[in-house]
């Protein structure tokens, strides 16, 4: 079948050759220095598991806000179980956990809504191509696992 996407290689059509679905953990008293991600074509959805309990500032917080957290760009937020923080991390972000507790997210990555959908069809057939003609490796899975890395 011609129009088989996979027989042909391209993505299906929606597909994000940019999309992952994964768990980033960080364990008490670690830091994520300051970085951005490879570009602008997606959203990262971080959706907070575990949250450590005891988040405020206190005398020895290097921190003013929380003591668990996001900065991105000027902006800083505190996790929250259950409630989700989007960001373009095109954008520098960095990421700290001053507890001694761990903190657990569910990353997911979306299309960002300004790539038109013409956009994304041709996106998915650069890829695709290039996949084809071995340039670049296979992403057959949406999903990996990621331990306080690519937030």
């Amino acid at each position: 079948d011609g129009n088989d996407a996979a027989a042909n290689g391209t993505p299906n059509d929606g597909h994000n050759p940019f999309g992952f679905a994964f768990f980033s953990t960080l364990h008490g008293k670690s830091y994520i220095k300051p970085h951005t991600g490879p570009m602008n074509l997606r959203l990262r959805i971080h959706l907070p598991l575990i949250v450590p309990r005891n988040t405020q500032p206190d005398a020895f917080s290097s921190r003013p806000v929380t003591k668990c957290g996001i900065r991105v760009g000027d902006q800083i937020r505190e996790w929250h179980e259950g409630k989700a923080v989007v960001l373009d991390d095109s954008y520098e972000h960095e990421v700290w956990n001053e507890t001694e507790d761990l903190r657990v997210l569910l990353l997911v990555d979306v299309w960002h809504p300004d790539v038109r959908r013409v956009e994304r069809e041709r996106i998915g057939k650069m890829f695709g191509f290039a996949i084809s003609q071995g340039w670049m490796g296979s992403n057959s899975s949406s999903s990996g696992s990621s331990s306080s890395k690519e937030e």
